[in-house]
C-alpha cells in the first residue's frame, strides 16, 4: 500500500516553561531545567510538501 507523507514548513512563536532548584541555574542560558510546559502561538505555514513514502517492499525491490 502506497502511503504519502505531508511536510509543513512555517514559523511560529513559543513559550517553554522550565523549572529549576537554584536562582543560578535558571539565570544561565545554556542550563536546562525540569520542563514543565510549552505553548506554541502564531503559527504560520509558509508551504506544505507531499511527497511518497519509501516502504519497505520498494526499498527491497530497488536493492535486487
Amino acid at each position: 500500500m502506497t502511503k504519502y507523507i505531508r511536510i509543513k514548513s512555517g514559523e511560529a512563536s513559543f513559550q517553554l516553561v522550565e523549572r529549576f532548584d537554584e536562582v543560578e541555574k535558571a539565570a544561565n542560558p545554556n542550563a536546562q531545567g525540569e520542563y514543565v510546559e510549552c505553548k506554541v502561538d502564531s503559527v504560520k505555514i509558509d508551504f506544505t510538501k507531499v511527497k511518497k513514502e519509501k516502504d519497505e517492499e520498494q526499498q527491497q525491490s530497488s536493492s535486487i
